[in-house]
C-alpha cells in the first residue's frame, strides 16, 4: 500500500501537498508531469517546492514528446484531448488497488469527484475534505511564500500555456505578456493539421488582440 501525491504544480494540489506534510499524512511517492508545455515559473515553482519540503518530486515524462504527438493528432479538441489521457496515464502508471492517489479537487469542485481519475487504486480528496476552496488554497500558498512568479495575478489556472480550452482573456494575457511563448504558440499553429480553436487559428486571434491593443490605446489617448 502507498500513498501516492497527484501534483500539477497549480495553487490546488500545492496548497494539498504542504498541507499534507503540515499534518504529518503518510506521503509515499510525489508525481508531476511535465507536459512540456510549462510556464517557466512553473518550473522554477517545482525546484522551489522540492526544497522547501526537502523530499523528491518524482517527473514524469511522456515516452513520446508532446510536441511530435502536436504534428501527429494536432491541437487537442473537445472530443480528442489526447494530451489529458497521457497525463492521467503517466500518473497513474503501476498504481494498484491497495494504492491511494491523493488529488487536488477543491471544495468549489465537488462535482469532479464523480470522474474518477484512478481506475485502479482508491481516490482520496483531502482538499474537499476540509472544505478548502480555491481562494483558500492559494492564499496559503502565498502565505507559505509560494507565488510562481505572479502567474495567478494575470491567470486564473497555470496549467499547460497553450491549452486551447483557456478563455480568450488568458490567451490575451499570454499574447500581451508572454510575447516569446506566443511565438511559439504560431510555430505550432504551422505544424499543427488543425486550428488551434475550432474556429480560429492562433494567427486569427493575433490579428484580433492587434485590434484589441489598438483600440484600448486610442481610447487611452482620449
Amino acid at each position: 500500500m502507498r500513498h501516492i501525491v497527484a501534483l500539477s504544480g497549480g495553487k490546488d494540489s500545492t496548497a494539498m501537498l504542504l498541507r499534507m506534510i503540515e499534518l504529518k499524512m503518510p506521503i509515499d511517492e510525489i508525481r508531476f508531469f511535465d507536459t512540456g508545455w510549462e510556464f517557466p515559473q512553473m518550473y522554477e515553482h517545482i525546484e522551489k517546492l522540492q526544497r522547501y519540503i526537502k523530499r523528491e518530486i518524482q517527473i514524469i515524462k511522456p515516452k513520446i514528446p508532446f510536441d511530435k504527438l502536436l504534428q501527429k493528432y494536432g491541437f487537442p479538441q473537445i472530443r480528442g484531448r489526447w494530451c489529458t489521457g497521457r497525463k492521467i496515464n503517466a500518473i497513474n502508471k503501476s498504481i494498484t488497488p491497495e494504492d491511494y492517489l491523493y488529488i487536488g479537487y477543491t471544495y468549489d469542485e465537488v462535482k469532479r469527484m464523480n470522474r474518477k481519475v484512478n481506475k485502479r487504486g482508491k481516490e482520496i480528496y483531502p482538499l474537499i475534505e476540509w472544505k478548502w476552496t480555491e481562494e483558500q488554497c492559494l492564499q496559503y500558498c502565498y502565505a507559505k511564500g509560494f507565488d510562481w512568479g505572479g502567474l495567478y495575478e494575470i491567470f486564473h489556472r497555470v496549467s499547460c500555456w497553450c491549452c486551447p480550452f483557456q478563455p480568450k482573456r488568458e490567451l490575451y494575457a499570454l499574447y500581451k505578456y508572454f510575447p516569446e511563448l506566443w511565438e511559439r504558440l504560431k510555430e505550432m499553429q504551422k505544424i499543427a493539421k488543425n486550428s488551434f480553436r475550432p474556429d480560429k487559428t492562433v494567427f486569427d486571434l493575433e490579428e484580433e488582440f492587434k485590434r484589441k491593443r489598438q483600440l484600448l490605446l486610442f481610447t487611452k489617448e482620449l
